[in-house]
């Protein structure tokens, strides 16, 4: 699946990112924790996704958009 992130949320004075995903899937991003541990990946029922290949699917759709804002 080709995911995309269509809206961004700034929380804690901008120290966490919410990246809401097309499929209504959403990626965490705190950037108090160190880089490896930063990103944590949800579905659209907020449970975690653990499967590597989904959530690097993820990782470059947000990586993506961080590049073009």
């Amino acid at each position: 699946m080709l995911y995309r992130v269509i809206k961004c949320e700034y929380r804690d004075n901008g120290n966490r990112c919410v990246y809401y995903l097309n499929d209504r899937s959403l990626v965490q991003e705190s950037r108090l924790v160190p880089v490896p541990f930063s990103l944590r990946f949800y579905d659209a029922r907020q449970c975690m996704i653990y499967s590597d290949a989904i959530r690097q699917q993820m990782k470059q759709a947000v990586m993506l958009y961080k590049k073009q804002h």
